[in-house]
């Protein structure tokens, strides 16, 4: 007997949770069609959730971008905006990734403001957490601080240890943040998308020349 919707569903979440993203992907792939055959239609949002996450994960970073911006609009097609949070998180994250510290401020700003309409406290924190490093890469220091004290706070609530453990980092960084001068002549500095640490010289020259870096804190790759 071949696996359930849901079955199929919570192999992907699994897949996440150990980092197998390109299975991950097929599984939580199979799910959403299942669902959408199934008539389940925000089940197959959240597989397609599910999935978006694993093609970030997998650093596939215009297939996620496209996938997150359809459960965007999925959220907004079934009056969610706990999916809108969810999709503007990982869009944030993708503008982090690519070091575009404007957009990727944006995006977590929207998704801190959706979240907070619903008092969800799992986007609360990622997006705020998104938004402090936003800031911080814009030279906001002050602003990010504030931002990092609210997403250590949920964070704490939920016992999410490994992102806490993030968030509590960044303020040792930021009292002598070592800033890098970008190409068209803008202040900028090297941040993991992921934890927020700061990338070393190396790293940095290494990203601004289009290259990629793996963060030595957390193993997230960016660039």
């Amino acid at each position: 007997m071949s696996p359930t919707s849901e079955e199929h569903l919570s192999n992907a979440v699994r897949l996440h949770q150990v980092s197998d993203f390109k299975k991950g992907i097929k599984e939580a792939e199979t799910a959403t069609r299942k669902f959408q055959k199934e008539g389940k239609n925000e089940r197959a949002v959240e597989s397609l959730r599910v999935m978006a996450d694993c093609t970030l994960g997998a650093q596939e970073l215009k297939s996620a971008e496209n996938l997150y911006k359809q459960l965007f609009l999925d959220g907004v097609r079934i009056s969610s905006f706990w999916y809108q949070s969810a999709a503007s998180w990982g869009l944030g994250q993708i503008s982090l990734h690519r070091m575009n510290y404007p957009a990727a401020q944006q995006y977590f700003r929207s998704g801190l403001d959706l979240a907070k309409k619903i008092a969800d406290k799992r986007y609360a924190a990622w997006n705020a957490f998104g938004l402090g490093t936003a800031l911080r890469g814009l030279a906001r220091l002050d602003e990010a601080k504030l931002l990092y004290q609210e997403a250590l706070t949920q964070f704490r609530t939920m016992s999410q240890a490994a992102p806490a453990s993030w968030v509590e980092r960044a303020p040792s960084e930021i009292g002598a943040e070592a800033l890098a001068e970008g190409s068209a002549g803008e202040v900028r500095v090297w941040l993991c998308p992921m934890c927020g640490s700061k990338f070393n010289p190396p790293q940095a020259s290494a990203l601004r020349s289009g290259k990629i870096a793996t963060c030595e804190y957390c193993g997230t790759t960016a660039g």
